[in-house]
């Protein structure tokens, strides 16, 4: 494919991904619902205005109390042409956050062993509470990450296994896959049992938060006013939600994400769209 193609097809995500987002934010205001830009997107905010020049898709998360409303209303004030998976919506959906899917455009998704044609998506991420004891928050991120490894070993034919997960993580997901420990587990018990787990701390009583989905592991443990708030600025033109210290939020999850990475390190996610 052609840096030109590449170029086309990226604007074509882009486009859709804003799509997605204007419909969020459509719901989130007329029930009053928090969401903050998220992630990469939170750098595109601050960064660029906008996207990321070569980002293709937008991160947002809701605190908990937020997005379980969220997730009760989304469903009637979808437009036709969108579909929302979350956790217990789908059988073939093993991801604990949701996803706004955009059916205008469909693209391959490969998950694991489970191959897919799906819309355009956007994930949506509940934001949870942490306890503000540096002790007990150890103790209930630990106790979490155990809920979820027995989870992901019921859906182990779902997991990835790509070179960018800590080495302790992909020898558990090959120990599991040749053992086949999974069929032990009740998938549904087990997410349940992690749903309970996760939500133990209430969001509004703590001083510390999470994006219990992020994947940059103990970076994405700050202090609340790094995941809420009630901060505006502008995104491709549009006014949205960011967190109140997200300079602070962005520092704990990327570093020195101010200046541009080197040309090599600008690259998008790898989308096949498929023939119409």
């Amino acid at each position: 494919m052609s840096d030109n193609e590449r170029n086309k097809d990226l604007k074509i995500l882009q486009k859709i991904e804003l799509e997605n987002l204007d419909v969020l934010i459509s719901v989130c205001e007329k029930y009053n619902l928090r969401y903050y830009l998220i992630g990469g997107t939170l750098i595109g905010v601050l960064r660029h205005q906008g996207f990321i020049p070569w980002d293709d898709d937008i991160d947002v998360g809701l605190p908990r109390p937020d997005y379980n409303r969220f997730v009760e209303l989304i469903k009637k004030e979808l437009p036709e042409y969108m579909d929302v998976k979350t956790m217990t919506s789908d059988p073939n959906y093993k991801c604990y956050f949701t996803r706004l899917i955009n059916n205008k455009k469909k693209i391959y998704w490969d998950h694991g062993q489970y191959k897919a044609k799906i819309g355009v998506w956007m994930d949506v991420f509940p934001i949870d509470g942490l306890p503000d004891n540096y002790f007990v928050r150890k103790l209930h991120v630990f106790n979490v990450n155990a809920h979820k490894a027995i989870y992901k070993f019921s859906q182990i034919n779902y997991v990835t296994t790509n070179k960018k997960r800590p080495f302790i993580e992909r020898f558990l997901i090959k120990f599991a896959m040749i053992t086949n420990i999974g069929k032990l587990i009740d998938p549904d018990r087990s997410l349940k049992s992690l749903d309970r787990t996760l939500q133990k701390y209430d969001y509004e009583k703590q001083n510390w938060a999470w994006n219990f989905s992020g994947c940059y592991g103990k970076r994405e443990q700050v202090p609340k006013i790094q995941l809420g708030g009630s901060r505006q600025d502008i995104f491709e033109g549009r006014n949205v939600s960011i967190p109140e210290d997200a300079e602070g939020y962005l520092d704990n999850i990327y570093g020195n994400w101010r200046e541009l990475p080197p040309e090599e390190k600008r690259v998008s996610h790898s989308v096949e769209f498929v023939e119409e």
